[in-house]
């Protein structure tokens, strides 16, 4: 399969985790990746609605989820300008999947967006040798269902395999309006022949869930009807002053991926891994704005009869939609003591961001549907990368690895507070990276790594950056990796040790403020750094029937120097920025993690549990 280019092997010195496809389905009850991936060394998940099927997240080392590079068999899945994979788009990936491979730190060199945090390769099943037919069932508490169905023909003997599964998750949420209501269609077309497969995928995504990330303050959790469950989306007071809720207060998304794959052996040393791939998006959440301006969207101040109006309640509907279209090569050589890969990556990206009015309360003469702001992106990459591996001797092998990225960025338009929004962005990167591995016995190991990762700003920095939400210009950030490991494995037991630190230069971090979707504003400090150590143990207990798992981060992350700027005003209204210098401050989200989970088979049964 392509992802080979793309994925770290047993020898490559860096810090990884690879989940098979039991393990992803021990784990899975309708649950999204993050939820899945909870067990992982440096992982941090949570969920907006409390059940994990709604909006879900995740930070590793401390980086959020615009630094983790996604890819699934071998193509990005990152919105080119987000940088994120929202997985509430994706319902029920998981049940597709193969195995999942976690890089963490800078990693190895990958397609798409620049990897701080991690990369996470993502690979899909592969056909079986016979027919087969099944079908599951999952429920939970807060109306929490999921089902799904598959079938396939299995291998026939002209080599063709035809696979599908449909999936669907409902839930009602911990939180008020943590409404969940998923749709996951999976069909796949693979031709298997001695030396060559080729696969024609499809994915397609339905998501409908309920606003849940305006957060709540500890006074707003006393709230004497939802207590704890209490969400402010979508609440207004009607005109006799009784506290109403927005029905339709809901977040939608419908997302198709079409992928064509083809890899081939040339020759017994040389192999081709190609594919295509186009990812059309379109989506929109919809709120209702309680007595806003109507100056807020453009428009005049309604006359309804002899009274004239300034405010007025709307329902306002964000919208966004876009084509992604991806072209990738590897190329694998191995012969005697080097493994040597070329890869390739061209993608272009256009998308549209635009704001409609489904509902005025007091109106005049404004159109329905009446749209207000479009701003037009346009995103294009070029990027080539090599790795080397060559055993030097029984016990000790080296890595290389170069990538070069070329990223152009375009964007023009009005953007929803009404100002001209226009940029043109070119960011040329280099990243290099090297490494060791020794070999010390049949069960023990050591490795050590550097490596250089370069990334864009994201859309919302950049736009933020224009409008002075940033004291200077938004620039790109850069990271130097650092990693040192040791592996032990025998007889099932797998334990391991990695010290990393990775030295940032303009790291973006967040300043404190929020915009009014509840965006964190983003600047970038000259000098910053992660450092730490992540422990994990695997070890198989019971004749095999029980396994713990247990793993273990604590990590430092720090500031060198960090100026802040405020306004400050004096009697008579004048205002000035005075500046707050501190040194060596604490970055947020920056955690001390621990994790212990269990699994065991019951003697005689099928069945599995795990805490």
């Amino acid at each position: 399969m392509i992802v080979s280019a793309t994925r770290a092997g047993v020898k490559t010195p860096v810090s990884y985790t690879t989940i098979s496809a039991a393990d992803i389905k021990k784990q899975n009850a309708g649950r999204h990746i993050p939820a899945i991936l909870q067990t992982t060394p440096s992982l941090v998940s949570f969920t907006e609605d409390g059940l994990g099927v709604g909006n879900t997240f995740f930070r590793i080392r401390g980086t959020d989820a615009t630094r983790i590079n996604v890819t699934l068999n071998g193509m990005p899945l990152n919105n080119p300008e987000s940088q994120e994979v929202y997985w509430v788009n994706l319902p029920d990936l998981s049940n597709t999947l193969q195995s999942i491979q976690i890089q963490r730190g800078v990693g190895t060199s990958t397609n798409g967006s620049g990897a701080f945090g991690a990369s996470i390769s993502l690979r899909s099943g592969g056909a079986r040798t016979e027919a087969y037919g099944e079908a599951s069932t999952a429920v939970g508490s807060y109306g929490t269902y999921s089902s799904s169905i598959a079938a396939g023909t299995g291998i026939r003997k002209n080599g063709l395999s035809f696979d599908a599964r449909y999936s669907r998750v409902l839930g009602e949420g911990y939180v008020r309006n943590g409404t969940a209501n998923h749709s996951n269609l999976y069909a796949v077309l693979s031709h298997y022949s001695d030396k060559q497969l080729l696969r024609l995928s499809y994915l397609k995504g339905i998501q409908h869930t309920g606003i849940t990330w305006e957060g709540v303050s500890q006074e707003q959790m006393q709230d004497e009807e939802y207590g704890r469950r209490y969400n402010p989306a979508g609440e207004y007071y009607d005109d006799a002053g009784n506290r109403r809720y927005y029905e339709n207060e809901t977040d939608n998304y419908y997302s198709d991926i079409l992928q064509f794959t083809l890899s081939r052996e040339l020759t017994g040393d040389l192999s081709l891994n190609t594919g295509i791939s186009y990812n059309h998006g379109y989506g929109y959440y919809e709120n209702y704005r309680y007595n806003r301006k109507y100056s807020d969207f453009g428009l005049e101040s309604q006359t309804i009869g002899e009274e004239t109006y300034s405010r007025t309640d709307f329902i306002r509907r964000k919208l966004m939609e876009n084509d992604f279209y991806v072209a990738s090569v590897g190329v694998d050589y191995q012969k005697k003591a080097l493994k040597l890969t070329l890869g390739g990556l061209y993608s272009f990206y256009d998308g549209a961001h635009y704001g409609r009015l489904p509902w005025i309360k007091h109106t005049q003469n404004i159109p329905a549907g009446y749209e207000w702001y479009r701003n037009v992106g346009r995103k294009s990459e070029v990027s080539i990368f090599t790795k080397a591996e060559y055993q030097l001797t029984k016990q000790l092998s080296l890595f290389g690895d170069l990538q070069y990225r070329h990223v152009t960025y375009r964007f023009s338009g009005m953007d929803d507070d009404l100002m001209e929004l226009t940029g043109d962005f070119n960011y040329p990167f280099f990243n290099p990276k090297a490494g060791l591995f020794y070999k010390l016995n049949e069960k023990n190991s050591l490795y050590a790594s550097t490596a250089v990762g370069q990334r864009e700003p994201l859309r919302a920095d950049l736009k933020d950056g224009i409008k002075g939400g940033a004291v200077n210009p938004i620039r790109p950030e850069r990271m130097i990796d650092y990693e040192l490991g040791y592996r032990y494995s025998n007889n099932g037991t797998q334990l391991g040790a990695n010290l990393y630190y990775m030295d940032y230069h303009n790291q973006m971090v967040q300043t404190g403020k929020l915009t009014d979707i509840g965006y964190k504003l983003m600047e970038n400090v000259k000098e910053s750094y992660r450092a730490g150590i992540e422990l994990e143990a695997s070890v198989p207990l019971w004749e095999e029937k029980v396994r713990v798992d247990a793993n273990a981060t604590f990590s430092r992350n720090r500031i060198s120097n960090y100026t802040a700027w405020f306004d400050q005003y004096d009697n008579q209204e004048n205002y000035a920025w005075v500046g707050q210098i501190s040194k060596i401050t604490a970055l947020q989200i920056s955690p001390i993690r621990q994790m212990l989970s269990a699994l065991w088979v019951l003697p005689g049964s099928l069945a599995k549990h795990s805490i």
